[in-house]
């Protein structure tokens, strides 16, 4: 699975200069974002932009009624016009979520995994790409697409991710899936951290630490 986990703190005060309505959002920190957690994501409400809570991991109207359905946290970008679950979402249900970094775990020779924090050379926002869709609960899921450069040497997928200035576009599109195939991902730094991450409940500032 990718992306699994990431990290968010001070959302409300790092999108201040973007966000025209902020619909609950606290200036809480979450170092340890996990699936079917209520986290921030950014959508458009008419010509603005608003701030809310989604859940993360979308579940599909056809798969309601079965139990061990697992929610879909990520959505592939080379395949969403195939998918009928995100064919419909990429024209009219398009969101972004602010995140510091996130996790990706690299496998040794040996098979072991060892958590890698990811995040913008310059210490800026990301934003990620998504989908979102009001369901029984409300839920996001984050685009991904092929791993590229130094990358690949942790994992073989990554989030989309936009930048700041890049958001109205990709929200506003006319054609989104030109939009993103068409896209650069900002340039990203990764270092390995603890174990402690594997844990979605340790939740606590020296999960970004080097290990």
């Amino acid at each position: 699975m990718m992306c699994g986990r990431y990290a968010i703190s001070k959302v409300v005060k790092k999108t201040k200069k973007i966000i025209n309505i902020n619909e609950g959002v606290e200036d809480s920190d979450n170092y340890n974002a996990y699936p079917t957690q209520l986290l921030p994501i950014i959508k458009k409400d008419g010509d603005i932009l608003m701030m809310t809570n989604y859940h993360w991991g979308l579940i599909p109207k056809w798969s309601e009624k079965m139990s061990d359905f697992r929610p879909l946290n990520n959505a592939r970008l080379e395949t969403l016009m195939e998918k009928r679950t995100f064919s419909g979402l990429i024209a009219k249900q398009r969101c972004v979520v602010p995140a510091d970094g996130y996790y990706e775990w690299r496998k040794n020779d040996e098979g072991k995994k060892f958590p890698y924090f990811i995040k913008h050379e310059q210490n800026e926002i990301l934003f990620f790409s998504a989908l979102y869709q009001k369901n029984t609960n409300l839920e996001f899921s984050v685009i991904t697409t092929e791993a590229k450069g130094t990358i690949l040497d942790i994992h073989h997928r990554m989030p989309v991710i936009l930048r700041e200035v890049e958001i109205e576009n990709y929200l506003s599109s006319k054609d989104p899936i030109a939009f993103l195939n068409s896209h650069q991902n900002p340039e990203l730094v990764f270092y390995e951290v603890g174990r402690d991450v594997n844990n979605p409940s340790n939740n606590f500032i020296g999960l970004l630490d080097p290990a």
